[in-house]
């Protein structure tokens, strides 16, 4: 058993660097994790899902459960759409990195 079995983690910057360290570990203390990331270049242009989507395969891949979401956290839009796809999958959010 994991620590953090059946659990919904949310991990803003998840893409790259520790945010994806973090949602990785995550996945493979048991959570179902909600993978976030912008995914823009690095002046802030193009938004894309692509390395959100990236980090979700391997979860999957690890046998873990997770969803991307490219949403811009800094705004109260994207702070909602995260919170409601754990929501819509999982039924709740129990935390957030």
């Amino acid at each position: 058993m994991g620590l953090l079995d059946n659990k919904v983690v949310a991990v803003t910057g998840a893409g790259r660097g520790i945010g994806r360290a973090i949602a990785l570990d995550a996945a493979r203390a048991g959570a179902n994790v909600v993978v976030a990331d912008y995914g823009v270049d690095i002046d802030g242009s193009a938004p894309s899902s692509d390395i959100a989507d990236a980090v979700v395969a391997e979860i999957e891949e690890l046998g873990g459960k997770a969803v991307a979401v490219a949403s811009d956290v800094g705004t109260m839009a994207g702070g909602e759409s995260i919170v409601e796809a754990a929501m819509d999958l999982w039924g709740r959010i129990d935390g957030a990195a």
